[in-house]
């Protein structure tokens, strides 16, 4: 699926009236816990692998601002909202605050969500694009990162998450400045935090 058509598919799963009936959708009541806003995600440790098969570490993304969003690449309902909602996002980003930013979009489910199946959603999607990395790590660091963003979520061990629907800017150092929660929100508050971030 190409970027043009992300819109119309969104909109189509926003209004279909199964929506509310997807196996998917339970996730959608679960809200963010509160962050610290001075902790720094980069004092975890751990290597992490994206969709293009590199390993490497949060800390190396220190030095721009960073949108990071916790999904899985199975879900049908929220999860494809909350991809288009960061390339909305992305959109009104201009310049070298687009160039210096970076996208990481991680799994709830190293099982399923190899380095092969996230690439093959990125390229469905029209987003395997350099500043863009789906990503996978173990059962732990996608925990202890998942609390330091206070994004709640559940394995509900069929295949389905439930989970915060949230997106996070993050500043130079890794520090939340920024959170987005539920779908389809307004992207101008985070645009902003964004361009602070890349400063």
């Amino acid at each position: 699926m190409k970027r043009t058509s992300i819109a119309v598919a969104v909109l189509l799963l926003a209004s279909a009236p199964a929506f509310a009936d997807d196996p998917h959708a339970g996730h959608q009541d679960m809200t963010a816990a509160p962050v610290d806003h001075g902790e720094s995600v980069y004092h975890l440790e751990g290597r992490w692998t994206d969709h293009r098969g590199a390993d490497f570490t949060l800390a190396s993304l220190r030095g721009g601002p960073v949108v990071i969003v916790m999904l899985y690449g199975s879900c049908t309902s929220a999860c494809p909202i909350l991809v288009h909602d960061a390339h909305r996002l992305e959109s009104l980003l201009v310049g070298d605050v687009r160039k210096k930013t970076q996208f990481v979009l991680v799994s709830f489910d190293p099982v399923n969500d190899t380095p092969e199946t996230l690439a093959d959603y990125a390229t469905g999607r029209g987003l395997d694009d350099p500043g863009w990395r789906f990503v996978q790590g173990d059962r732990a660091q996608i925990r202890a990162l998942a609390m330091l963003l206070g994004v709640r979520y559940r394995d509900n061990g069929d295949g389905t998450f439930d989970h915060s629907n949230l997106i996070t800017v993050l500043d130079a150092d890794g520090r939340a400045v920024h959170r987005v929660e539920g779908l389809m929100r307004p992207m101008d508050a985070a645009a902003t935090a964004v361009a602070g971030a890349a400063r």
